[in-house]
């Protein structure tokens, strides 16, 4: 496998050729609702082993019980041991972590965004959604890191099996989202993580990319506000390009260190396209300030910097 490199958007209009993964494993949290058991479906479908973690034990159960090739285990992506113990039960299909979807995501009411009143003091925030989507995923980014690594080696080499980590974004990862700087600051940071392993992942074969939904009616908020949104003039995506969206940047070995936005069909006719706005392309001065920014550590001095 290749070093990152600066390239063009990802042609999605391409058909999907998915024969390549079959019989590998992945690991999706959150998956037992919404989007992630889109994701689900999708990878069984596609021949995929599907490992699914999640709090919601009873609808977990189920999906696995209808999925070829599945297993469910409960998972707080909060708390180490829980995500320890998914990722050992996702190995024991066939001794191997292939793909990793860290998709447990929360959405809740923002409390940052409020005012107590000029004569009361301010009340501590619920920060919970940095616990579960930023948190979480650095642990599961973590553990993903360790199985790559640990089946992989630390240098190149043509032996290695292609191995992918997934993250999710939003649209509130790019976009002025008004009034909620919450939910926004742990899409954006999904971003964060993608840019700081995309250079060096090919030390161990693995690629790293994020999956940004547009709106899709899920769970993550109420009926009531997807209804609003809904009147106010905006299309929703469809939570099955979000599947095809994951499969087209499993299923290509070349892509790495780019962000599939999963739109309304008015805008993409796939229902997902590359917004190639991870380079900055066409600014030459951020790409020089780029190269400056890994001088003192540059890719090629390895993996790990002693």
């Amino acid at each position: 496998m290749e070093g990152y490199t600066c390239s063009g958007p990802i042609d999605c209009g391409k058909a999907l050729n998915t024969t390549n993964l079959k019989g590998k494993t992945a690991i999706i949290t959150g998956g037992a609702n919404g989007i992630g058991e889109v994701y689900a479906k999708a990878l069984s479908d596609a021949g995929v082993n599907v490992c699914v973690g999640d709090m919601d034990a009873e609808r977990g159960s189920k999906l696995a019980s209808d999925l070829k090739h599945a297993k469910f285990v409960k998972c707080d992506v909060t708390i180490w041991e829980d995500q320890l113990r998914l990722f050992a039960e996702a190995a024991s299909f066939t001794g191997k972590v292939d793909y990793v979807v860290a998709n447990a995501g929360i959405c809740p009411k923002d409390e940052v965004f409020t005012f107590s009143g000029k004569d009361r003091e301010p009340l501590e925030p619920n920060l919970a959604a940095i616990d579960v989507n930023l948190k979480g995923t650095l642990y599961t980014t973590k553990l993903a890191l360790h199985y790559f690594v640990k089946q992989n080696g630390e240098e190149p080499s043509s032996q290695q099996d292609d191995t992918c980590l997934v993250l999710i974004g939003s649209g509130a990862a790019f976009l002025d989202c008004l009034r909620g700087p919450v939910y926004p600051s742990t899409k954006w940071a999904a971003r964060g993580i993608m840019h700081s392993l995309r250079r060096t992942a090919f030390y161990h074969g693995t690629r790293v990319n994020v999956i940004s939904p547009w709106y899709i009616k899920t769970s993550i908020l109420s009926a009531d506000v997807f209804a609003h949104v809904e009147q106010s003039g905006v299309q929703f995506a469809e939570a099955e390009d979000a599947g095809s969206a994951l499969l087209r940047i499993l299923s290509d070995r070349t892509i790495n260190g780019k962000s599939l936005f999963v739109s309304a069909r008015k805008w993409a006719p796939a229902g997902y396209l590359d917004l190639d706005i991870e380079d900055y392309p066409g600014n030459e001065l951020i790409q020089e300030i780029q190269v400056d920014q890994m001088k003192s550590a540059p890719v090629a001095e390895g993996l790990f910097l002693i």
